[in-house]
C-alpha cells in the first residue's frame, strides 16, 4: 500500500512567459498543498559573510496542475509564506525534479520531489 504525505502547507507555483522586451512576466499562478523544507546556514571567512539555503518543497501529485504539466515543473517559480504577511514571502526557482514511483509495483507515483534554488522576486501585475 502507497502511504502519501501529509501536504500541510500551501505554495504558489508560477509559470512565466518573456514580454517583449525580453523581461520574465507572471502568467500563470496555482495553489498547490505542498510539504516544505528550508534550511539556511551563514559563515565567513576572509571578511567576506556567506549566507546560504538549502530548501526542498514535496508538491502533491494529484494536484491537477501539476499532473496538467506532466510532472515538468523545472524552471517554474515557487513562493512560499509559510507565516503569512509580505515580509514572509520567500521565491525561489525549481532546478530539479524527482518524481517518485513504485516501478516495481503498480508504477503509482507517491510523491514529486523539487530541489530550490532561492532567488529574488518577480514583479507581478495586478
Amino acid at each position: 500500500m502507497n502511504r502519501l504525505l501529509n501536504y500541510q502547507d500551501t505554495v504558489q507555483l508560477i509559470q512565466t512567459t518573456q514580454n517583449g522586451w525580453g523581461d520574465n512576466t507572471v502568467s500563470v499562478v496555482a495553489e498547490v498543498p505542498a510539504l516544505f523544507h528550508e534550511g539556511t546556514s551563514q559563515s565567513q571567512s576572509g571578511y567576506v559573510e556567506r549566507i546560504a539555503c538549502d530548501a526542498h518543497v514535496y508538491l502533491d501529485p494529484e494536484n491537477e496542475y501539476v499532473k496538467g504539466n506532466a510532472f515538468r515543473l523545472e524552471g517554474l517559480y515557487i513562493v512560499a509564506n509559510l507565516y503569512g504577511g509580505i515580509e514572509s514571502e520567500s521565491w525561489y526557482k525549481i532546478s530539479r525534479v524527482v518524481v517518485g514511483q513504485r516501478k516495481l509495483l503498480t508504477n503509482e507515483i507517491n510523491n514529486v520531489h523539487c530541489y530550490l534554488t532561492k532567488c529574488d522576486a518577480l514583479e507581478i501585475e495586478s
